[in-house]
């Protein structure tokens, strides 16, 4: 995948492992979407190529062969179990004894966290050891998109390298080539929704999350919203988190309106945002929002219950605000 706006990170990074100026614990950290996990799996053939072509891994030798494959004997990744919420010590322990292997066929051996802040607190302090003294020829990359979640010791210990959203125009013109079908509207709402993410906006057009977002924003602002809540609500708890999602996306538009951002430019005619809506309480509803996403992929609370819960105090908000 072609993500034009990583060129000068893996320019930067090349130049970097050529000076030896690179450390053996790069933390590759910023928003979601904008190609944290591309850039790690690049550095990773960038280190363990046998034979780097213009600055690049060259695609071709037994390394890259091998890695392209899901194969490579001097690599290992590290991810949260499909049956757990986090990344368990005891394969953070595994990874640890891996590295301290002779490497089979490249010249160094490289893990991969790319999500780095899943690690649990015994997690995150036995791998503490490895980044303060590395093995000869080892190098520990990972990724995270909430690098504050990561104790500050693990942080301290890394090289921190972070990617921001590309410029809009450059967002717009991939987005474009990756999206043929969609119009320049709809584009620049999906970026404005994802924060400038492409790669979020991407996923947005091509998964119909973008119509999900408006109808959950309709419904929201809909006048038989009190005698069709609990109709909704029984849809909104099909995927919570995606439904919490949305709420914070349109709770932070809402913020950013209230700030003079002009942010409804891209709202639809006939969804219409409320008007003078009370700051403290916009932000609380946010925050309540994001809560409610983390219990939803952690499993710890009733959706029902907590979806239920938080449009109560948006419909007395919203009943108390001016809508129009």
């Amino acid at each position: 995948m072609n993500l034009p706006w990583l060129d000068e990170h893996k320019q930067s990074l090349d130049r970097r492992l050529n000076n030896n100026h690179l450390g053996h614990a790069p933390l590759i950290q910023g928003p979601r979407g904008v190609g944290k996990r591309a850039l790690a799996h690049w550095l990773t053939a960038r280190i363990l190529c046998l034979e780097p072509t213009d600055g690049s891994p060259c695609g071709r030798c037994r390394s890259c062969e091998l890695l392209d494959h899901g194969a490579h004997p001097d690599y290992f990744p590290v991810a949260v179990p499909e049956d757990k919420q986090v990344i368990p010590v005891d394969l953070v322990r595994d990874l640890i004894g891996k590295m301290q292997l002779t490497p089979a066929i490249s010249r160094a051996r490289v893990g991969l966290f790319v999500d780095a802040d899943a690690m649990n607190r015994n997690a995150a302090n036995a791998l503490l050891k490895t980044l303060e003294e590395p093995p000869a020829g080892a190098w520990l990359i990972l990724c995270s998109d909430q690098p504050a979640s990561l104790p500050a010791t693990v942080r301290s210990r890394c090289q921190r390298l972070v990617l921001r959203p590309p410029p809009g125009q450059q967002a717009d013109q991939w987005l474009s080539e990756s999206c043929p079908d969609t119009d320049g509207q709809r584009r620049a709402a999906a970026l404005a929704l994802a924060g400038g993410a492409p790669l979020v906006a991407r996923d947005l057009l091509e998964k119909e999350e973008l119509e999900r977002g408006f109808g959950i924003l309709e419904q929201l602002l809909s006048p038989e919203l009190g005698a069709r809540s609990a109709e909704w609500l029984q849809h909104w708890q099909v995927d919570a988190a995606s439904t919490w999602q949305w709420i914070a996306r349109w709770l932070v538009v809402l913020m950013k309106q209230g700030g003079g951002a002009g942010d409804d430019l891209f709202i639809p005619e006939r969804q219409q945002l409320p008007r003078d809506l009370p700051p403290r309480q916009l932000a609380r509803l946010w925050e309540r929002a994001l809560e409610g996403r983390r219990a939803a992929r952690s499993g710890a609370l009733r959706q029902d219950l907590a979806l239920g819960q938080w449009l109560l105090e948006w419909q007395s908000m919203i009943g108390n605000g001016n809508q129009r």
